[in-house]
């Protein structure tokens, strides 16, 4: 193409030479919870007030994919058969997962989460009815005596904001390992804070899963253990940890109640390779508080249960008051 026609379209047609931002960042700036890509033409945003659904933001499928890719060759990510499932961070405000459309018989799959590591002060939960005074007043307690919390509920329910407010009753003398997959935990600053991430291997590079870095941490003179979340094998590491003197430690898990959490929690036990006696020894002793939580867009800390380890069986009853 000779300059003139150029420098004419450069006048005329600017558009043409402008480059676009990417709608998945684009969206970023809005007010959201989550957002979730199902196709090209199934796209969901939720927030405060609920679930809706997004139209016209691509073209078709073919455009769909086009971004997909770009988008993620700017985050440095590599998405393919071999690679199928990504975990990603943008900054430390947003969570990402990537499927690839082999998995899902379609299109690629994105979801986009915002992390837990907002600030809120007491007064904010206390308008939003996260928690009350009093449940602010006892879990305070809890974390200053160093009892180790378990923090358990449904996806998006809110246990990492409650986590990363709790790290804010911690001694500021205290160190704290934080372990997770993804950015998300957030200690206040100015703080003896290590942040150690697991990951999966990659161009040859050793995989690190969770409960490697938990073995890591005891040698790394921890005063409390921060786990973003117990899914499977790491379980037993944490235990370990908090049963051997690194009491006040927190985690986080999925559960529908305290008393499936500790269910649930078994199972990871008795999976790993735990003798079934044992795995209730070591829940009882070594977990001392859960706290539930209930609710996506009206979240709410429903109860604060003491965990006992009463004649060879783990009991659970709901606490009003500190102890």
């Amino acid at each position: 193409m000779k300059k003139s026609w150029i420098k004419l379209l450069q006048t005329h047609a600017a558009g043409i030479f402008e480059k676009s931002e990417s709608i998945f960042l684009k969206l970023l700036r809005e007010d959201f919870e989550e957002i979730m890509y199902n196709g090209w033409n199934q796209v969901y945003l939720e927030d405060s007030s609920g679930m809706r659904k997004l139209d016209h933001l691509f073209i078709d499928a073919k455009d769909y994919e086009r971004q997909v890719a770009l988008f993620l060759a700017t985050q440095n990510q590599r998405l393919s058969v071999d690679r199928s499932i990504l975990n990603f961070s943008i900054g430390e405000k947003y969570r990402v997962q990537v499927l690839h459309r082999h998995i899902s018989g379609g299109e690629t799959i994105i979801s986009f989460r915002q992390s837990g590591s907002d600030k809120f002060d007491a007064q904010d939960f206390y308008e939003n009815e996260f928690i009350t005074k009093n449940q602010h007043r006892i879990l305070g307690e809890l974390v200053r005596n160093k009892r180790t919390i378990f923090i358990c509920g449904e996806t998006s329910s809110g246990k990492t904001t409650l986590l990363n407010f709790l790290l804010g009753e911690i001694e500021s003398k205290e160190r704290l390992i934080v372990i997770e997959d993804t950015r998300e935990i957030q200690a206040p600053q100015e703080r003896n804070v290590v942040y150690l991430r697991s990951s999966k291997a990659e161009y040859q590079k050793e995989e690190i899963t969770t409960g490697d870095l938990v073995k890591a941490s005891l040698r790394l003179r921890p005063d409390r253990i921060i786990l973003g979340e117990i899914r499977r094998e790491e379980v037993v590491d944490f235990l370990h940890a908090i049963n051997t003197g690194h009491r006040g430690s927190l985690c986080t898990g999925h559960g529908n109640s305290p008393q499936d959490m500790i269910h649930r929690l078994e199972m990871l036990l008795i999976e790993a390779g735990v003798p079934y006696d044992a795995t209730k020894r070591y829940l009882g002793r070594g977990i001392d508080v859960i706290c539930f939580l209930e609710g996506k867009t009206k979240r709410q800390l429903k109860s604060i249960s003491r965990v006992d380890f009463v004649q060879g069986e783990v009991r659970v009853d709901e606490i009003y008051e500190s102890f």
